[in-house]
């Protein structure tokens, strides 16, 4: 049986007489049968970069070191579905580890988050590499001091708007976020739910930190209120507005640029509301106990170099680029903007001509799941209450309407007592209490809202009568 004996693998002969039959079959043997390194990563980033940044690793990974590696992503929902189901994993195995090497996209703060709770592991890239990259732009900083998180891409955020909706039903221009408020615009407005997108809830964060806490949420009250429904990923938004299902969208610069790109920039706009956003770093970092270390640290490597960089922003086709999606975001390095921008698929050097708010990250970070809360229990949870009390408001006449918006813009918590919460949010007990509490609240006043509109609406036309009489005898 060609030549193999039963003898033992070890004697000298039977080794020899295999070696040609091993080279045979090796020869024939797929590739995918062939014994893989592994890398695990999480990511709420979409189809194309994942597409990318595997295939060019892997053929970095194959040319540096003659080995295969497998990556396997772990699609489990956006960023702060993918904290709740880290922070789980964690705790299920003692804080020991969650069975994934790498945490790849989601802005800035979740990794200070995991940063806080120990579940990251620090890492120093080569000195070609880390030399390179600067500790932040426009004020925002891009790497933990202890080198535990970097930014891997950078992020703003603005609106996508379907030109042809607008001029079409003659929609109100929108050009910053409280635009978005005005009443015109009711069902013609998208959002993700921020609970399910770290990208949108970063968007609500820098309302309320740009506006103030009272301005800030008069506004987010006021275009949820206009809000179509809430989704559960931050892309599905942009896809409403391409299809015309809406007229305007909140979202990260890549999902706006992604389908003002495809569906062309004479259907489509995606603008970054002027000094009204900010520049934000899009983390990677190393899990703690991630099962393929030295394959984590490659890759993070990678993702940091040129070479990775360059990923982000050379169109598909061209040298360095992609292959098969144009990604469209924005490099952490500054030496990619030079030249002729115009080449790049984003045309603007965000360490000469970004605006950006003074944005807290600390602050932000030691909030957001309060923020999170807050936001589900009186916004979206009982988004039916509240879309019913906004559209009842603006049936009355101007000058109706201020007492009952004035109730409907407060916040539901002051910034202080927010604060205060977030001290001890992680009481499973008293969270599930405040969380109720907020939601009984706000279904209180919506419905106390839609009420008293309905009543204010009937009393108005009561006491017109001559009008009313007249109108019905002016076709007889």
């Amino acid at each position: 049986m060609l030549g193999i004996s039963a003898r033992r693998v070890g004697h000298s002969s039977v080794t020899l007489a295999a070696l040609p039959i091993v080279t045979f079959l090796l020869q024939f043997t797929p590739l995918s049968l062939i014994a893989l390194d592994e890398l695990i990563i999480v990511s709420p980033h979409w189809e194309g970069i994942q597409y990318e940044f595997g295939l060019a690793f892997e053929e970095h990974y194959r040319s540096k070191t003659g080995r295969r590696v497998k990556i396997r992503w772990r699609n489990i929902g956006g960023t702060s579905t993918i904290q709740k189901a880290l922070n789980a994993e964690f705790d299920q195995t003692g804080g020991r580890t969650a069975g994934i090497d790498v945490f790849f996209g989601g802005g800035m703060d979740p990794f200070e988050a995991q940063l806080k709770l120990g579940q990251l592991v620090a890492h120093t890239p080569p000195e070609h590499i880390f030399s390179a990259l600067p500790a932040e732009v426009a004020g925002a900083s891009l790497r933990d001091p202890d080198n535990h998180y970097f930014a891997a891409a950078l992020s703003s955020f603005g609106i996508l708007e379907n030109k042809r909706v607008v001029e079409k039903l003659g929609l109100p221009p929108v050009n910053t976020w409280k635009d978005l408020a005005r009443p015109e615009l009711f069902s013609w407005v998208s959002s993700a739910d921020p609970r399910k997108s770290g990208s949108v809830h970063m968007i609500y964060e820098i309302i309320l930190q740009f506006y103030g806490w009272e301005k800030g949420w008069e506004i987010i009250l006021g275009f949820s209120g206009n809000v179509r429904s809430f989704l559960q990923t931050s892309s599905a938004p942009t896809k409403e507005v391409s299809v015309g299902d809406v007229a305007y969208a909140v979202t990260i610069d890549i999902n706006g640029m992604t389908q003002q790109a495809f569906i062309g920039p004479e259907n489509l706009r995606f603008f970054i509301p002027r000094g009204v956003s900010v520049i934000n770093g899009d983390g990677i970092a190393i899990l703690k106990g991630a099962p393929n270390l030295d394959m984590a640290r490659e890759f993070l490597n990678f993702v940091l170099s040129e070479k990775g960089q360059r990923l982000w922003m050379i169109p598909r086709g061209q040298p360095g680029g992609p292959v098969k999606f144009d990604i469209s975001r924005m490099s952490v390095l500054p030496q990619l903007y030079e030249g002729d921008l115009t080449q790049l698929l984003v045309p603007i050097n965000p360490f000469r001509e970004a605006e950006s708010i003074a944005f807290n990250n600390s602050l932000s970070s030691k909030r957001w799941r309060v923020i999170d809360g807050l936001i589900g229990n009186t916004i979206i949870d009982v988004h039916s209450h509240l879309r019913r009390a906004w559209r009842e408001i603006h049936s009355l006449p101007i000058e109706l309407r201020s007492e009952l918006l004035a109730e409907f813009s407060a916040p539901f918590a002051t910034e202080n007592e927010i604060n205060e919460i977030a001290t001890w949010w992680g009481d499973t007990v008293r969270r599930g209490r405040q969380n109720n509490a907020w939601m009984a609240t706000a279904v209180r006043r919506y419905q106390h809202i839609t009420d008293k509109a309905r009543r204010l609406r009937r009393d108005h036309l009561a006491a017109q009568p001559t009008d009313r009489y007249l109108v019905q005898n002016t076709g007889s």
